[in-house]
């Protein structure tokens, strides 16, 4: 016997496939970010500010990666 019926695993793979191209929309977002700075900081502190963000961006989306693989997985 089945645990969920058809109609509930479609409603979830759905929402997972929603997820997927959400998170996916996301990172190539940030790749464009983070590809289109060719600023030169004037200002050291602006310059690390930068450079946080950037590092703590890339931490989220690293997470979200581990996320896609267990979305793909399911």
């Amino acid at each position: 016997m089945a645990y969920f019926s058809k109609d509930q695993l479609a409603m979830f793979e759905r929402l997972l496939n929603t997820q997927r191209k959400e998170l996916l929309q996301e990172a190539e977002r940030t790749v464009h970010e983070m590809t289109g700075k060719d600023e030169s900081f004037a200002d050291p502190t602006d310059r690390a500010s930068w450079e946080t963000e950037a590092a703590r961006d890339l931490r989220i989306r690293d997470r979200e990666r581990k996320l896609l693989d267990k979305i793909d997985e399911a």
